[in-house]
């Protein structure tokens, strides 16, 4: 096949038409027309950004070499649930995968060091499954990472000090027919992590902490887990990790008694302490103080009723825009891990990229990539109380003293 030929054929396979192959490289639709035409020759910079955005080699491109077909990962990820999964799952698990595949590239165009964990520092015996088990682990990653017995903050800053990737991407609604979230190890990337971004972000945050559990102790035999509603032993192990990671049954008991709380919780607001306290959403607080047993059943199905973001109000703590209500449009840049949001800021500004491939790359909107490059070059600078700390610091003779 000629060159021609070939790139009518990758891009065909991507899914793109010749409009968005014309954005995507700043040219125009019919140059693309005449490259696929044969009337013209893309030149090697074309070449090597044709071969990023429809994710074939040069060598194939050019017919240097026959393509040999690639696993279909994301078909994989779907056979490899412990049930059916709906068709609108598909979509998302396919996502995950061209994101990675798609990370990897750009990192290797770009000479940017992905540093993915591709072996967990922990011991995981089989056997080592039970509950108890769970609870000794969370407590030896916190160890690991000396987070105390406090909240854990920015869980994807944490993945990403660890070397774990977190991707989200919609997944579908019903938790009891599609896919809360999967864990797969790359080949490049390493251990990576996909959140449904259709649930709530309490859950999101919860399924988090529940994959890291199967890419620290389940990685050493499975390349990729999916989590759905079925429950085989390892998934209520990392129920129980994830549980015990966000809350730690002995934090939740220091914070009880240093507030003078319980040993029982009897009233909602106690509920609305730990939970903004740990950093979880109202109800993972109250599944967790049920499973550590400082909440009765009873008491449980009171505080169901409660409605939290109110009485959060009421006890004078911010309330984000999405507690009011899943808003899926805030998440958009915030989908992709920081680390891979500094490679894309790092590839448009050193020409790796153009600002127009990057938006076809990953989905978003010219103005949020161009958004993103300018965070790096410093926006609009401290604000006013911002710069009276720096004043202040430059004031004492503490900043700039080595």
């Amino acid at each position: 096949m000629t060159i021609a030929e070939n790139l009518a054929s990758a891009r065909s396979d991507s899914g793109l038409g010749q409009e968005d192959v014309a954005n995507a490289l700043g040219v125009s639709r019919a140059m693309v027309s005449y490259w696929e035409g044969g009337s013209r020759v893309p030149n090697d910079r074309q070449l090597a950004a044709l071969s990023r955005l429809l994710r074939t080699p040069i060598a194939v491109l050019v017919g240097a070499e026959e393509p040999t077909p690639a696993p279909d990962v994301a078909a994989m990820l779907m056979r490899g649930a412990d049930q059916d999964l709906p068709d609108e799952a598909r979509p998302g698990l396919r996502e995950f995968v061209e994101f990675l595949d798609s990370y990897a590239e750009l990192a290797d165009a770009a000479r940017f060091p992905v540093r993915g964990m591709h072996e967990s520092p922990f011991v995981s015996g089989v056997g080592f499954e039970s509950a108890d088990d769970a609870r000794r682990k969370a407590e030896e990653v916190r160890a690991y990472l000396r987070a105390g017995l406090g909240p854990i903050g920015d869980i994807d800053a944490l993945c990403e000090l660890l070397g774990v990737t977190v991707y989200r991407a919609p997944l579908g609604l019903d938790l009891t027919l599609t896919v809360s979230g999967a864990f797969y190890s790359h080949p490049v990337v390493g251990f990576s992590i996909l959140v449904n971004l259709d649930m709530t972000p309490g859950r999101r945050r919860f399924t988090v902490a529940h994959e890291l559990a199967h890419a620290l102790f389940h990685s050493a035999c499975e390349r990729y887990i999916v989590s759905t509603s079925s429950k085989p032993p390892r998934e209520r192990f990392a129920d129980a990790f994830a549980g015990e990671f966000l809350m730690p049954t002995e934090g939740v008991r220091r914070v009880m008694e240093e507030h003078g709380f319980g040993p029982r919780i009897e009233d909602p607001a106690e509920v609305i302490h730990l939970q903004r306290f740990f950093g979880v959403s109202y109800i993972t607080a109250l599944v967790r103080l049920r499973q550590a047993k400082f909440l009765t059943q009873p008491r449980l199905e009171q505080f169901k009723e409660v409605r939290p973001v109110l009485l959060a109000r009421s006890l004078g703590f911010e309330i984000s825009d999405e507690e009011y209500g899943l808003r899926r449009d805030l998440w958009r840049l915030e989908r992709f891990p920081p680390r891979f949001r500094r490679l894309l800021r790092h590839a448009v500004q050193h020409g790796v990229l153009s600002v127009p491939s990057a938006a076809a790359l990953t989905r978003l909107s010219i103005d949020e990539i161009t958004e993103l490059v300018a965070l790096d070059a410093g926006g609009p600078g401290p604000t006013k109380e911002e710069r009276a700390e720096l004043d202040e610091y430059e004031a004492s003779g503490i900043l700039g003293v080595a």
